[in-house]
This record gives C-alpha cells, structure tokens and sequence, in this order.
C-alpha cells in the first residue's frame, strides 16, 4: 500500500509543470514553448528643450521719422527686434542690448524700393547669384536703396548675408498689347474672352453642384501658356505690366482694364498727362521717368509729347507711380545701376523724384513714389515702403532733406541690421565728415579712398 502511494505522489510532482505551463498559456497547445515574459515598454522619448529665439534689437532715437503712410514724428524712438518694428513713440523703453543709432539731428525715412534694377543684386535667383560684398550693392545701399526688383523678383539689398533676402517672386506677368500689330492685339482680346467664358461656366458648375453631383466640370486641359497667364490676371492672382506712351496706346490698355478688370502697371506714360481722368478710372499704376524727354509732333491736333508736370498731373487724378532714373552708361531708363549710381549722383533715385517736384509734384507724393507707392506696385507694401508697426525695419536715415541734391545717407538699415554706415565705409566718408556743411573738397580719388596723398 505505501509502495502504491509513493508512486502516485511521484506522479504528480513530474506531471505539475504541464500543467502550470498549461494555466498559464490557456489558448496555446498543450505541451508547447512556454510564452515569453512580456517585454517592457521602450523609454519614453526625451524631446531636446526647444532653443529660445535669439531676439536681437535695433533702437533708432530719431529727430524726424518720415513714416509716409501718415505724419512726420518729432523726437521718437523706433524699436525694431529681429527685422520687424514693435514699437515707435516718444517714450519707448530700449532693452540694455538693443543696438542703438542716434538719429536725433537726421532724417528718417522708409527704405527707398526701385522697380527695377542692374547689376545690383544677381540675375535668376538673388539668393544664389548676389556678390553680397559687391562694389554695387554698397552704392546702391549709400543712395539709401533697401529693396530692388532683379528679373521677376524683388530683393533686399542685404548686404554680407543673404538671409531673408527674398521679398517675393513673380512681381508682374509680361504683357503685349502693341498698336502696331492690329492681329497680336485681335489674339489676346480672342483669349481673354475664351478664359472669360470659362470663368463663367466653372461658376456655373460650382452652383449646380450643389443640387446635381453629377454635373460635369467645364474642360481646363487647353488652359496653357498665355491662356494660364489670362486665367492669373482675370481671377486677380497678378498684375500685369505692358510699355505704353502715346495717348492711343494709353487709352487702349486703359479699355482693357475696364472691359476685363485686370490690374495693369504700364511703363512709360510719357503722354499720361494727356489722359490721366482716363488713367485714374481705370485704376492704372505707372512706373515713370520725370526727365524723359520726347519731342511734340507739331502735325498732330491734340496735345502730345512730353511734360515735366506729367507726373504732377497724374498723382491729381489719383495715379499711383513709381519713379526711375532717366537712364544710366547702359541706356535709358535701365533702372538703378552702378552705371547710374558710381559718381554720377544726380542719376540717383531720390534726384529722379526731385525732378518731378520741379514739375509740380508735392514733396510728399514724390517721396511715396519712391518707397510706398512703389512697394504697392510691386505688390509688396504689406512689408516694406513705410513706418510702421509690424513691417520690416528697413529705413534711409538720412543727414538732411531726402530731396535735396546735397544730402547723404548716414546708415541705411535693412531688416533691422545696419547694412551701410558712412562713416565706416570708405565710399563717402572723406566727403562733409561728422556732416560739417563747410568741410573742404576731399582730394581722394572715387569710389574708394586710397589712403596717400596725390
């Protein structure tokens, strides 16, 4: 009987860890691997502590702020942190490690925008193809310029870096709409009408789609090349920019506009004075050379040719315009160049807008060709061609009137950082030094002082 019941106790112990295992695993087969210990969970990802934003101040304490969208500041102090203006009174608290200019016997005005420029800034993409050291930038930077258009594209002239350099792409879509071929002109009218009536049957099927999905979509596979510039222009998405000068070919841009509602800048205007009522109807903007000259046809009946007050006349019935040099070594009416810029100061974009007060303009719209205005035609006022809270610190501070031929740009700032200073370059600095307006003639030789005397 004992020998029975040790064999039975013996039994039972070699059988237990079956059925433990089995206890343990209820859904595996019998007699199969034990199940794994389950796994720890992985350790929690430790996320790096975000790095604070470098704040980097620039504190202007200014005489007179010309802020151009609205009236001229007496004794303020303008605070810009990291490329944008925050703050702009008289009473302004300037943090310990803002850089600050003293300003308080200059002008300061917004950075001046040229619509078009050469061999400033680099051709295709700025950013890639710009000589941020350049001879011509530094110029174009002591005429007090911040912004300029290269090809298609508006730039800041940021001169040793080419950090946020690129303001927009795209500015204008080419457009040709010459008098002189009556057929071209036929073309773009059959086009703008094809895309027109587009337009209107895709409104129409976005309205009955609403009760019938299954309306089908007008056809857009033929809405290439200059039909997909017409579709940019029609919904608004661009502006368009067309060389016009005669009364005829004015008046012809200007049934566009209305007939189409595309925006147009137009180029030239140099009989704009004859039809501006038509000009500022049509919501036209003009970019303008007050000094070109062109001849009266005497066997015409109407008034034709050009005016020194055209640009007076114009800014009256509410033309916005953008002014350029009257020409430089490559040409007229290139833009800013260092053709125009290297020792040829009356060629420079704020001598071009003091013309056009000879003409009549006021000094105050001849400023606002020259940095807001032309920063509305360009698309771009939203950021650069005024003072104001919240737009990019960009500013031509100057040693006196900006419309006087003697004066000088002291600092020019773009994007909250000094990117010229006369006293520390040596393009200007041998010239009225310390602003002493009896200072004797240097002897240097130009652009740069050459330390010895000749």
């Amino acid at each position: 009987m004992s020998l029975a019941l040790a064999i039975i106790v013996a039994a039972s112990i070699l059988l237990a860890p079956s059925a433990e295992g089995q206890r343990r695993r209820p859904d595996g087969p019998p007699g199969g691997p034990p199940t794994p210990p389950p796994t720890a969970p992985p350790p929690a990802e430790v996320k790096p502590a975000p790095i604070p934003e470098k704040e980097e101040y620039l504190a202007i304490r200014a005489g007179r702020v010309h802020t151009v969208s609205g009236p001229v500041l007496h004794d303020v102090t303008i605070l810009c942190k990291n490329g944008k203006i925050i703050e702009i009174g008289p009473r302004v608290v300037v943090p310990e490690k803002a850089e600050v200019i003293d300003a308080s016997t200059m002008e300061v005005y917004p950075g001046l925008v040229a619509v078009s420029t050469s061999n400033v800034l680099g051709g295709g993409s700025p950013e890639d193809s710009t000589d941020v050291f350049a001879l011509n930038l530094a110029t174009a930077l002591a005429a007090g310029i911040t912004t300029g258009v290269t090809g298609n594209t508006a730039a800041k002239l940021t001169f040793g870096t080419v950090d946020d350099m690129i303001v927009t792409r795209q500015v204008f879509e080419s457009f040709n709409y010459s008098t002189r071929n009556p057929s071209g002109r036929k073309q773009v009218r059959d086009g703008l009408n094809r895309v027109r009536a587009y337009l209107r049957d895709l409104a129409a099927y976005e309205e009955a789609r609403r009760t019938n999905p299954s309306a089908v979509a007008p056809d857009n596979r033929w809405i290439q090349g200059n039909f997909a510039t017409y579709l940019r222009l029609l919904k608004g998405e661009a502006t368009a920019v067309v060389d016009a000068n005669t009364t005829h070919e004015l008046i012809q841009i200007c049934e566009l506009a209305e007939t189409y509602g595309i925006r147009f800048v137009i180029r030239g205007a140099v009989e704009g004075w004859t039809v501006p009522d038509r000009l500022g109807r049509a919501k036209i903007s003009a970019i303008i050379i007050p000094r070109t000259r062109s001849d009266p046809n005497e066997d015409s009946m109407r008034p034709n040719g050009s005016s020194i007050e055209n640009a007076a006349i114009m800014a009256r019935h509410g033309v916005a315009m953008a002014f350029l040099p009257t020409g430089s070594l490559f040409g007229p009416g290139t833009g800013i160049s260092f053709g125009g810029l290297g020792g040829r100061d009356l060629l420079h974009l704020n001598m071009e807008a003091a013309f056009a007060v000879r003409g009549g303009l006021s000094n105050q719209d001849a400023i606002r060709a020259i940095t807001l205005d032309a920063a509305r035609i360009l698309g771009i006022d939203r950021r650069v061609g005024s003072i104001e809270v919240g737009k990019d610190a960009d500013f031509a501070i100057a040693d006196g009137d900006l419309l006087h031929y003697m004066t000088h740009i002291r600092w020019t700032v773009v994007n909250g950082r000094v990117a010229y200073d006369k006293m520390k370059d040596t393009l200007l600095d041998h010239i009225r030094p310390g602003g002493d307006l009896n200072a004797p003639a240097p002897y240097d030789y130009w652009p740069r002082r050459l330390g010895a005397d000749f």
